[in-house]
């Protein structure tokens, strides 16, 4: 008995599966809105709004003053660069430590971290070396 039912299910799965090559398939179809497009990173277009967005409150031209981090003059940003790299590519940028708040820096901001994309093209910006 226990062997006609193995039997009986083994023929019924084998029927269940069919080959049919005519069949079309539709592709599966890409959210274009999720899309980080980071080969097209530029400092004015890309990385520019992100730090006006998020870093000027604390290291703008207005608020800096002489002393300090100025990421809105272009200058001081690349002095900035310069000066507190660490050595190895991207990773050794402590601008790139503290916007991913690793243990290698101090988290900016300090309250929450970019969004995946803008992290994502900071990077990018910065392995091509960060031209402005």
């Amino acid at each position: 008995m226990k062997r006609t039912a193995l039997i009986m299910l083994s023929i019924t799965a084998l029927a269940a599966c069919t080959h049919k090559p005519g069949a079309i398939v539709a592709p599966a179809t890409i959210d274009s809105s999720n899309i980080c497009d980071t080969l097209n990173t530029s400092y004015t277009k890309d990385i520019r709004p992100v730090f006006n967005n998020n870093c000027y409150s604390c290291h703008g031209t207005a608020v800096v003053g002489d002393e300090g981090l100025d990421l809105e003059d272009s200058a001081s940003l690349k002095q900035y660069l310069e000066y507190d790299f660490l050595g190895d590519g991207v990773y050794g940028s402590k601008l790139y430590h503290c916007l991913t708040h690793s243990h290698y820096a101090q988290a900016m901001p300090p309250d929450y971290t970019l969004d995946s994309c803008s992290l994502q093209k900071i990077k990018h910006w910065l392995s091509i070396g960060a031209p402005m």
